[in-house]
């Protein structure tokens, strides 16, 4: 059974272009050597506190969430080629292309996994 990925966030809005980063190639590539999505796209780590933008050819953002759900840190527009300093504490990353998101630390967003 496939599993679908949506982020809740804490205006209530509900991002279905997400994707999980499973198994080792998935979470080592993340948005690396891919070709920017015309739309928003968000992809989530499990026990990720340190990006790298190495081999990525456009700018993305990243949200850092602690065991709770909630914001620690966030850095919007990455470069290119950089190397972001670790977050210590934050057990997901969703890294995402698109628009600017209005998030703030403390801010809940809930990681949800469904079967269909």
């Amino acid at each position: 059974m496939a599993k679908k990925t949506y982020l809740i966030f804490q205006d209530g809005q509900i991002m279905h272009n997400v994707k999980s980063a499973k198994g080792l190639f998935g979470r080592l590539l993340g948005l690396m050597f891919k070709l920017k999505p015309k739309d928003d796209f968000f992809l989530v780590f499990k026990n990720a506190f340190w990006i790298h933008s190495f081999f990525c050819f456009f700018r993305f953002s990243a949200i850092f969430l602690d065991k709770d759900y909630k914001i620690i840190d966030y850095k919007f527009n990455i470069p290119p080629f950089a190397i972001l300093k670790p977050v210590f504490g934050a057990k997901y990353t969703i890294e995402y292309t698109g628009s600017y998101l209005n998030v703030k630390i403390g801010d809940k967003i809930i990681i949800n996994e469904c079967g269909y």
